[in-house]
């Protein structure tokens, strides 16, 4: 299936458009969409960033950097036995 795609500005509520030979005589789709500005695609970058403070707990900020080392050595801790 051949297809064309073309931009054209819509003038006085017509649009011309001039297909190749192969198109003449047979019946064809014609699908009108208005193509979207430029602005419509760029959207304001929205951030995560605070979006949980109500949830902090300033006591802990303070051993944030090392928390992850902690619960880990706390879980993986070997485990002695006493004989």
């Amino acid at each position: 299936m051949e297809a064309i795609r073309e931009i054209h500005t819509v003038k006085q509520g017509e649009v011309h458009v001039h297909l190749p030979t192969q198109f003449w005589g047979q019946q064809v789709e014609v699908i009108v969409l208005p193509v979207p500005r430029q602005d419509q695609f760029s959207s304001p970058k929205k951030s995560l960033l605070g979006c949980l403070h109500q949830y902090a707990n300033p006591e802990l900020i303070a051993h944030e950097h090392e928390a992850w080392q902690e619960a880990v050595s706390e879980k993986y801790r070997p485990v002695q036995i006493n004989s």
